[in-house]
C-alpha cells in the first residue's frame, strides 16, 4: 500500500522532542490506458477520412464508475470554422461511425480494466512452500531483520512486541541487541502504554529525548526511540520499537525505511501463518483422500454367486467423501441379501455414520433375522450408539434364490421401484429413519420376481412421478440386459441421482457376472 508520509510537529500539548508521523493513505492510480494513448491518432484520421474532428465526450457518472470513455463527431457549436474540404462526409455517417469508435474503446478500456486486475490476482497464485532450512527457524529470520532494520536506521537495538488473542498485552516475540533474559519477563499490559497506542492506531511515534517523557513508558531504557505499528491489512498485530544509545532524531527517509521494515516483518509472520494453513489443509485434503479410499474399498466389487441373480451397485461420490454406500452378501442362511444406506448432515459427520451404519448392517446379518428384524437391531444399534441427530435411512432386501421370493423393508428417505413384467410398483417409506426413536418396527414387504424382473433402489427421495415412469420404461426395454447395463440405463436417465443398486433376476443357470 503506498502512503506518505506528513509531519506533525506538536507545538501546543506535547513538547518538540515528540513527533508523531501520521500514514495519509493516497487514493489508487488509475489503471494504466493504452487505449487512451491512442485516441489522439484516431481522432487525427477520424478527421482526415470523414473531414469531422472527434472530440471527448464527459464520461456520466455510470460510465465513469465503469472506466468508460466515450468519443463523438463535432458538432457546429464546437467547430469554429467548419472545414471546407470537399471530402467532407455527411454528418449523419460521420455520427454513425463516432457511435460505433466509441462504442469500441469502451469495451476495449474495459477489458483492459479487467486484464490489469486480472494480472494483479494472479500474482498472488504463487505457491506456498516451506524451504527445509526454515522450518525451525523463524525466530532467527526475524532476529536477523531486525538487526539489518536497526543497523539502516541508526540504532543499537530493536524488539518486535506482538499483542495476545484479547489485544490487552505486549509480549517481547523477537529481538537484536536486547539481553535473552528479557523473553523471560512477563507480558505488558497494554492499557498505559501511549507510545504503543498511538502507534497502534497508525502513527509512527518519534521520541527524540526518551528522559523528558517518562510516562510514554518505553519498554526499555534507552535515550531515543521510534514505535511503528506492525500490522496486516485488516488487524493489528503489535509494534516494533528501534532503540537508539543516544539522544537523537529521525529523519523521514530513516522513517519511511522503518515503515517498510515493519511491513516487512508483518509479511513474513502473515507468511508463516498462510504456510501453516496451507500444510493443515494439505494434511487435512490427504486424510479426506484416504477416506474415500477407505470408503471405496469397502463397497463390494465381486458379486455372490447365486444361480440366476445378478446385482450391481453405483455411487457417484468417486473423489469426495460419501454419505452413503450400497452392499451386498449372503446371509448364514444362504439367500441374496442387498442393502443401500444413506445418513443424514455434511462433509465427514454424514461419511462416518454411513460407515457406521454399514458396519452394522453386515454385523447383524450374521444370525437368523428377517428384514423387518434387521431394520430393528440396526436401529437399536445407532440409537445406542449416538446421542442423538444423527437420523440415517435404510433399505434392506433378502432374496430366496431358488423360489424367487423376496422381503424387504426400509426406513427413512430411501426410494425403489419394482418393475415386473405387468405391473410397476413405486416403493417409498412411511417409517422414520433410523436413530430417531429407541424402537423402530418397520413393515415388512413379500414380493415374488420372476425372470427378468428388475429391483431399482435408490438413495434418497425421488417426488417426480416423470421420472419413476421413465426409470421402469426403460428398465422394462431391457429386461434382458445384465445388472450392469440396466445401471448404465437408470445413470443416463437420472444423471442427478448418487447412488443406486440393481436386483436382477435372470435365467435359471446364469449366475452374477455372467
Amino acid at each position: 500500500m503506498t502512503h506518505s508520509i506528513r509531519e506533525y510537529i506538536v507545538t501546543n500539548n506535547l513538547p518538540p522532542f515528540l513527533r508523531l508521523h501520521i500514514a495519509e493513505e493516497l487514493a489508487a492510480p488509475p489503471s494504466p490506458s493504452l487505449v487512451d494513448d491512442t485516441l489522439a491518432s484516431l481522432a487525427t484520421a477520424f478527421e482526415v477520412a470523414t473531414g469531422w474532428p472527434l472530440v471527448e465526450e464527459s464520461a456520466t457518472l455510470t460510465e465513469s464508475s465503469s472506466h468508460r470513455r466515450r468519443v463523438k463527431e463535432s458538432t457546429d457549436d464546437t467547430i469554429s470554422a467548419p472545414p471546407a474540404d470537399a471530402t467532407r462526409i455527411e454528418r449523419w455517417r460521420a455520427a454513425q461511425l463516432s457511435d460505433a469508435i466509441s462504442n469500441l474503446f469502451a469495451q476495449l478500456k474495459t477489458l483492459q480494466t479487467a486484464l490489469w486486475h486480472r494480472e494483479a490476482e494472479l500474482a498472488i497464485g504463487i505457491p506456498v512452500s516451506p524451504k527445509r532450512e526454515e522450518e525451525e527457524h523463524l525466530a532467527a529470520r526475524l532476529e536477523v531483520m531486525l538487526r539489518n532494520g536497526a543497523d539502516a536506521v541508526g540504532c543499537c537495538a530493536a524488539g518486535l512486541y506482538m499483542l495476545d488473542d484479547a489485544t490487552t498485552e505486549l509480549k517481547l516475540r523477537a529481538a537484536s541487541g536486547l539481553p535473552n533474559d528479557r523473553f523471560l519477563e512477563p507480558a505488558r499490559p497494554l492499557a498505559g502504554a501511549f507510545a504503543e497506542l498511538e502507534a497502534l492506531i497508525g502513527h509512527a511515534v518519534v521520541l527524540e529525548d526518551a528522559s523528558l517523557l517518562p510516562h510514554w513508558r518505553l519498554p526499555e531504557s534507552f535515550p531515543a526511540a521510534l514505535c511503528l505499528p506492525v500490522s496486516s491489512p485488516t488487524d493489528p498485530l503489535g509494534t516494533i520499537w528501534f532503540f537508539a544509545d543516544s539522544v537523537r532524531d529521525f529523519t523521514d527517509q530513516e522513517i519511511h525505511l522503518a515503515e517498510i521494515i515493519a511491513g516487512s516483518i508483518a509479511a513474513e509472520l502473515q507468511r508463516e501463518v498462510l504456510l501453516a494453513e496451507c500444510l493443515a489443509s494439505k494434511q487435512a485434503d490427504r486424510q479426506v483422500i484416504t477416506a474415500v479410499h477407505w470408503q471405496h474399498n469397502h463397497l463390494p466389487t465381486i458379486k455372490p454367486i447365486v444361480d440366476g441373480w445378478d446385482v450391481a451397485g453405483w455411487s457417484a461420490s468417486d473423489d469426495e467423501l460419501a454419505s452413503g454406500f450400497y452392499d451386498w452378501f449372503v446371509p448364514p442362511d444362504g439367500s441374496l441379501a442387498v442393502a443401500v444406506g444413506m445418513s443424514n448432515g455434511i462433509g465427514m459427520e454424514s461419511a462416518l455414520n454411513a460407515s457406521a451404519l454399514q458396519a452394522s448392517v453386515r454385523a447383524h446379518t450374521d444370525y437368523a433375522h428377517n428384514a423387518a428384524n434387521l431394520i430393528y437391531r440396526v436401529n437399536d444399534s445407532v440409537w445406542n450408539a449416538s446421542t442423538g441427530g444423527h437420523a440415517s435411512s435404510l433399505f434392506y432386501c433378502k432374496a430366496t434364490p431358488d423360489s424367487g421370493e423376496i422381503e424387504y423393508s426400509t426406513a427413512g428417505v430411501v426410494t425403489a421401484i419394482l418393475v415386473q413384467k405387468s405391473d410397476v410398483e413405486l416403493i417409498q417409506s412411511d417409517a422414520p429413519p433410523l436413530g430417531v426413536e429407541p424402537e423402530l418396527n418397520p413393515p415388512m414387504t413379500r414380493a415374488r420376481l420372476a425372470q427378468g424382473d428388475v429391483l431399482l433402489i435408490l438413495g434418497g427421495p425421488s417426488t417426480r412421478p416423470s421420472l419413476h415412469l421413465e426409470l421402469s420404461r426403460q428398465i422394462r426395454k431391457n429386461r434382458d440386459a445384465t445388472a450392469e447395463e440396466l445401471l448404465d440405463l437408470v445413470r443416463s436417465v437420472a444423471p442427478q441421482n448418487d447412488l443406486a443398486l440393481i436386483l436382477h433376476r435372470r435365467q435359471q443357470g446364469e449366475a452374477s457376472g455372467h
